[in-house]
């Protein structure tokens, strides 16, 4: 699919993550960003000492857990991976139209014509609505070129499936790693 266009909502650009600005946007968002998220990617496998940290934009089921010495170091690498996966992988950083503060992250990881999406917010911007923007954008651009969206929940996360039913989501009976749901956006008609 691609490098990801701009996207906008009411209040918020989405703009598209590079090897060029992974590092710049990890040591803006390291310090407010937490290591917690929605989404998990599709597949991978894990080894010893990885377990449900969910990679730091909940990428990744199987990722370590993020260095608490190093969140920027742990955020670049792990944005420069991303950046770097090739068109199947694609993360926007979300910026306020107000100003140029970022709030978050928001990440798709797509095989064929399934795209799983996922988001992170900042500390201080929760609540106010920003990720339920972000992935109603995200979805919809998806959707708007025929895939078929999901995310994946952890279970027992209320904020997590309180987003997902806000923006659309259905949960299946589909759990991967006995920890993650996986939740669908019901095609249009």
């Amino acid at each position: 699919m691609g490098e990801g266009p701009t996207l906008t909502t009411p209040r918020l650009l989405a703009l598209p993550l590079t090897i060029w600005n992974a590092g710049y946007v990890a040591e803006e968002l390291a310090p407010t960003l937490a290591f917690t998220a929605v989404v998990a990617r599709s597949g991978g496998r894990g080894g010893d000492g990885v377990g449900p940290h969910g990679g730091i934009v909940g990428t990744d089921p199987h990722a370590a857990a993020p260095d608490p010495l190093d969140p920027a170091g742990s955020l670049r690498r792990e944005l420069r991976r991303r950046a770097g996966a090739g068109r199947s992988v694609l993360t926007w950083v979300l910026r306020l139209k107000s100003g140029p503060a970022a709030v978050g992250l928001v990440a798709a990881d797509t095989q064929g014509r399934r795209a799983v999406v996922g988001v992170s917010i900042v500390l201080g911007c929760r609540h106010e609505g920003y990720a339920t923007e972000a992935v109603r954008a995200v979805a919809g651009w998806f959707e708007y070129r025929g895939a078929l969206v999901e995310t994946r929940i952890r279970r027992g996360d209320g904020i997590g499936k309180r987003l997902g039913q806000a923006t659309s989501f259905v949960p299946t009976p589909v759990l991967i790693a006995d920890w993650w749901r996986i939740w669908l956006r019901p095609p249009t008609g």
